[in-house]
């Protein structure tokens, strides 16, 4: 081959030019041989071996292809991230309701465990279950992970929920050797009067204060209407309450920060008796990731997506492709 034969075509390659450039490649690619063992064999010098491979995959000979395994859905993720201008995405396999929730947290579990870095301090939301199951499905780990892990939100609801949230804290920070910052205090209180007594409090003025510190969230993305679940646990909204952000579009949550459908803001009334991280400082977070699924939370996830709420998603299949379809609003059906 001459000098110039990296340049040429398939139909101006000779005969013997694809001869010898395919025989390199079978060797290499299918017989696993070597370079250096090529060279020796062909009488070529190893230089040029490694030209010959380069040009036979320059004109098609060789093709690499990836052959993605059953359950994986990198193509899925690549087109939700250029669509909504995502971070990145993690698509868990949907497998059916009863299992959802622990395969998210696996998924969740090894996306903290291959990014998180020991100067992070990292801001959770409490109620989630699925961030429950994040936690206690990450692997503890010998050194120190994290700086701090901050809790944004209040208890909410009934006191065992409000336990959970503490666990969750406790139990993330735990596994990090991070410093926990806890949040005692309801993230709903009776009234302004009351929220003011308790922004005094210094337990409660140190995490708030920790927040700006803040350079990762991890949170669930909660619906409108709650699910029955959170209504059960004690959710403290009022039918007028409830009634006023339904009239005003409200589809989701996050740390009790209602949006619509567009990811807009809300600021109900609510927010005069609520200790949670207010929305700038939650959206002003550099990395903000937002672990939910399940064709329920639909619009509360593309509404989270849509407002910049979260910027790395970890969903399932089936909501990663109604993602891609035009919007329809479905959790109020």
């Amino acid at each position: 081959m001459t000098p110039h034969s990296d340049q040429q075509s398939l139909s101006t390659a000779s005969p013997d030019q694809l001869r010898l450039l395919t025989k390199i490649a079978v060797l290499y690619h299918e017989e696993g041989l070597p370079q250096a063992e090529i060279s020796d064999r062909l009488n070529l010098s190893q230089a040029r071996v490694s030209r010959c491979l380069r040009v036979a995959a320059e004109l098609g000979i060789v093709r690499t292809s990836v052959v993605q395994p059953p359950g994986i859905y990198v193509g899925l993720e690549k087109a939700l991230e250029e669509k909504y201008g995502l971070k990145e995405v993690v698509v868990a396999d949907m497998v059916d309701d009863a299992t959802l929730g622990m395969r998210l947290g696996s998924c969740a579990a090894t996306y903290l465990e291959t990014t998180i870095e020991v100067n992070d301090v990292v801001g959770i939301s409490s109620w989630s279950t699925t961030l429950l199951q994040t936690v206690e499905a990450m692997r503890s780990r010998p050194r120190k992970v994290l700086s701090e892990v901050i809790q944004m939100i209040g208890g909410v609801g009934s006191p065992q929920a409000q336990i959970q949230a503490t666990r969750l804290v406790s139990h993330f920070a735990e596994l990090t050797s991070a410093k926990p910052f806890y949040m005692p205090a309801p993230g709903l209180v009776a009234n302004r009067e009351i929220r003011e007594a308790f922004l005094d409090e210094p337990g409660v003025a140190s995490t708030i204060e920790a927040w700006t510190r803040l350079n990762t969230s991890v949170v669930g993305i909660g619906t409108f209407p709650a699910s029955p679940l959170w209504k059960a646990s004690g959710n403290a909204l009022t039918e007028k309450e409830e009634r006023a952000l339904s009239e005003s579009g409200a589809v989701g949550e996050i740390c009790l920060r209602y949006f619509d459908i567009d990811g807009a803001p809300m600021h109900p009334e609510i927010e005069e008796r609520m200790i949670s991280i207010d929305s700038a400082s939650m959206l002003n977070i550099p990395r903000r990731i937002g672990v939910a699924g399940g064709l329920r939370k639909l619009d509360a996830i593309r509404g989270a997506i849509n407002g910049g709420w979260v910027n790395v998603l970890i969903t399932d299949s089936e909501v990663a492709r109604q993602l891609l379809e035009p919007p329809q609003l479905t959790s109020r059906r």
